[in-house]
């Protein structure tokens, strides 16, 4: 008689992968939540999974330890942040000014709306280990992607003759987390067009300043 396959096992219409990956985004859920409030150092396993309604036996079954829920989140919430920043790219009006308040306006709208992740991005990330600031510093790196594109839409990146660009696109970045810091800081006081436009400005300054130097 042939070998009939295993079917996997059911719970209320779903599979065991399919429960366990809604054990895993309930717990990157929760951490994100636990941070937000209370902060990476003052969080806990238990706490985030009491948040969850999980038991920790489930957090192991997803996260070694609490780190690796951290770098988790971090991953998914760079990436939902690059992803609504490049949906902005994408609706922009094809021209210079518009291209670039778009993706800034999608970064800073992003943050205000939502303070947990803010917390984390510009806050949380910072110091915990090795491992993690490696993770922040990659995603600096990518977010000067980015930057490149919104440095090519007001001619920065046409200016071949630049020198060290990769230093200027990185210093374009910190700029705008510094920026984003200190607005969180302060508790959001300044509005999001006062914060755009300032970021917008270094944009236009730096083009300005590689335009005069290199072209002239």
């Amino acid at each position: 008689m042939p070998n009939t396959p295993i079917k996997p096992r059911r719970y209320r219409g779903a599979s065991g992968d399919q429960r366990r990956a809604e054990r895993y985004q309930q717990l990157i859920d929760a951490g994100l939540a636990v941070i937000g409030d209370v902060g990476y150092q003052a969080c806990s396993v238990r706490s985030i999974c009491a948040e969850a309604g999980l038991t920790e036996r489930y957090f192991y079954e997803s996260f070694a330890n609490k780190e690796a829920l951290l770098a988790e989140i971090y991953h998914a919430q760079t990436d939902y942040l690059k992803a609504t920043m490049l949906a902005a790219f994408a609706h922009a009006e094809r021209n210079s000014e518009a291209f670039a308040n778009a993706g800034l306006r999608a970064f800073f709208e992003t943050l205000h709306q939502n303070p947990a992740i803010a917390r984390l991005l510009l806050f949380e990330i910072l110091g915990v280990s090795d491992t993690i600031d490696r993770l922040y510093y990659e995603a600096m790196e990518e977010f000067a992607v980015l930057i490149r594109s919104l440095a090519s839409s007001l001619g920065l990146a046409d200016i071949a003759n630049m020198p060290n660009q990769d230093i200027i696109y990185a210093g374009l970045v910190g700029a705008v987390i510094q920026i984003a810091r200190r607005w969180a800081l302060t508790g959001y006081q300044d509005s999001v067009d006062a914060v755009v436009a300032s970021s917008l400005f270094l944009f236009v300054a730096t083009s300005n300043y590689t335009e005069r130097t290199y072209k002239s």
